[in-house]
């Protein structure tokens, strides 16, 4: 067992039982008695032992793993059995066999970890790297220099900035071929980035939208410094309420960042933005004239949620949103047959009566939907809101027949 100190034990397994009663002696000790340099120093030291210990624990699991440790007492394999002795998580202990067994494969960056001149997570970039080399290289060589140009930078940077230098080791220690593997390299993986991009969002019941993204890094720099520009401190100064509770310097900086946000989607440019259902992608907002002139009615979105009479009048000031005032015949949208299509202020004003499909039982969302002629304009009809409804694409085919029902709804049946 690792605590037998006997002569008759394993040098490893007395190497680490003398190393337990050496730490319970330097753990009762006070640390005050010591200097200056010598608590400076011996940090330093620490740290190279640490790594010169998981060097020594890794080899172990390794050589566990190859004598099937886990299988012996039951076990799935030998990393779920470290994990369990051990109170690891098995993701966790899945990873550093991983890297156990890579090390095993790189000898130079095994002996360097040893001693302590790297850390785990170094050894971890390297070794990864070196196994992702393509296997169809003329000269042999190259692994062995990549490995060690990675290991002389790995002395003077950390494992981020070293797992960016990895992507282009080619490029470095074979320039000849490099250049272009690493191109294309780089290109598939921007091409993957932007395929398995994401975005989920959902509301939490309490006023707020909780959501998640995976997105290129080139969009996260683009994202990252436009938020920067609105989460500076001397904008956020600029156009801070009167009466803020706290200077902006000193608000954590995800709610700078998150005020930025907000206010990067209320001064997107409408007009730049995709129409959706024959509109630009813009939230409308109705509320009563009362209202926008200092009432306390809510206003509500297109999508039915509600916001306070205040925002929706610092909206209709800052961001430049039209308020969409509905007339009961709708003069001022009426545009006759001189247009076959409905306009966006038509559209804004469809949605609004009409927030979902028109058809009986479908519920898709009115910005989803298109705009339909109950009378066909090749027969006369005309392009307005009476005669006008919301139909979604699947019930907006020529292929269905209709029938009006009560209250606004359509029925609909295949034509035989």
């Amino acid at each position: 067992m690792a605590k037998d100190s006997r002569r008759s034990a394993h040098l490893v397994c007395r190497a680490v039982a003398k190393s337990h009663a050496r730490l319970d002696r330097a753990h009762e000790s006070h640390l005050w008695s010591m200097s200056d340099d010598d608590v400076a120093a011996t940090l330093l030291e620490a740290a190279r032992l640490r790594a010169r210990v998981e060097a020594l624990e890794l080899r172990l699991a390794a050589e566990a793993d190859r004598r099937h440790a886990g299988e012996r007492v039951g076990a799935t394999d030998t990393a779920a059995w470290w994990a369990t002795e051990t109170h690891q998580t098995r993701p966790a202990a899945k990873h550093r066999m991983r890297l156990a067994e890579s090390l095993n494969r790189h000898d130079l960056t095994a002996a360097v970890l040893t001693d302590g001149d790297v850390s785990v997570d170094h050894a971890r970039v390297i070794t990864e790297c070196l196994d992702k080399l393509p296997t169809d290289l003329d000269d042999p060589t190259i692994p062995l220099r990549a490995e060690q140009h990675l290991l002389a930078e790995a002395r003077h940077r950390d494992p981020k900035t070293l797992r960016i230098l990895a992507k282009h080791v080619l490029t470095v220690v074979a320039p000849e071929i490099g250049e272009a593997r690493d191109a294309k390299a780089l290109e598939a993986e921007e091409r993957l980035a932007r395929e398995t991009a994401w975005l989920t969002m959902s509301p939490d019941g309490r006023g707020s939208v909780v959501g998640k993204f995976k997105i290129p890094e080139l969009h996260g720099a683009m994202l990252k410094k436009t938020l920067l520009a609105f989460a500076a401190p001397k904008h956020q100064a600029a156009t801070q309420e009167a009466g803020a509770p706290e200077p902006v310097e000193r608000r954590p900086w995800p709610d700078r960042m998150g005020d930025a946000f907000c206010e990067l989607l209320e001064r997107l440019p409408t007009a730049s933005v995709p129409k959706l259902g024959g509109l630009n992608a813009t939230v409308v907002v109705t509320m009563d004239i009362a209202s926008l002139m200092g009432g306390l009615a809510p206003g509500v979105l297109d999508d039915g949620a509600t916001i306070s009479a205040a925002t929706a009048r610092r909206l209709a000031c800052e961001a430049g949103l039209v308020p969409a005032v509905l007339g009961s015949k709708s003069e001022l949208l009426d545009l006759g047959r001189t247009t076959r299509l409905f306009t966006g202020a038509q559209r804004r004003a469809l949605n609004l009566t009409q927030p979902t499909c028109t058809a009986e039982g479908c519920d898709w969302p009115a910005h989803l939907c298109h705009a339909h002629h109950d009378q066909p304009w090749s027969t006369g009809g005309t392009t307005d809101l009476v005669n006008a409804r919301n139909l979604c694409p699947r019930h907006h085919d020529p292929a269905y027949e209709t029938t009006h029902l009560p209250g606004g709804k359509v029925a609909f049946h295949h034509r035989t």
